[in-house]
């Protein structure tokens, strides 16, 4: 396991992003105004380095990792905040994305674990 947290608390209009297919997460150190878009969890520690071909498990539900930003790694450890798309893209959109293959959920629940796995 890389990565293990939960969701805590969820930003006024974090919503939203669901019905764009992706979400925003972000450690309960989030700025405010950002705070409001996102999906807020407990600081964790990442225990290495987020890799396509690994998996993110939100609740009960594996999605594969197809690509992974730039930035994505060094966010997650510093801020724990990344965006996570759910499109399958084999190339990453911005720095701080990762893209899953599976179908975005309609909502989030206070106490949905988050976590990322290695692909060994």
């Amino acid at each position: 396991m890389l990565y293990r947290t939960q969701v805590t608390q969820i930003g006024e209009f974090a919503t939203e992003s669901l019905n764009e297919n992706m979400i925003i997460i972000f450690n309960d150190n989030a700025p405010k105004d950002v705070a409001d878009y996102c999906f807020i969890h407990p600081d964790a520690e990442l225990n290495g380095e987020i890799l396509v071909g690994g998996q993110f498990l939100l609740g009960a539900i594996s999605y594969p990792i197809t690509a992974v930003g730039c930035v994505v790694s060094h966010n997650l450890d510093a801020l724990g905040h990344i965006t996570i798309r759910f499109d399958g893209a084999s190339e990453a959109e911005y720095p701080g994305t990762v893209h899953v293959n599976g179908t975005c959920p309609k909502a989030l629940e206070i106490g949905t674990e988050i976590i990322f796995t290695s692909n060994h």
